[in-house]
């Protein structure tokens, strides 16, 4: 799905970004270009970057967990 109309920038390539370090929409602003122009997908990015942060959050801990309990 589209999420910047502006940069053609889709869901998959924030969380790419996210994965890459970003952690907020001025990273994700650098890194892709969205929400760099008009500004009107700003709060979708806002709303992918969290969702794609809280993924990242519970990957690291099930992660951490297998870990442990090896």
């Amino acid at each position: 799905m589209i999420v910047c109309i502006c940069n053609n920038v889709n869901v998959a390539t924030i969380e790419s970004a996210v994965v890459d370090g970003a952690a907020t929409v001025d990273a994700i602003r650098q890194q892709t270009g969205a929400a760099g122009c008009c500004g009107k997908c700003q709060f979708k990015v806002n709303r992918v970057l969290q969702k794609s942060l809280d993924n990242l959050d519970a990957s690291s801990v099930s992660s951490s967990i297998a870990v442990m309990s090896s």
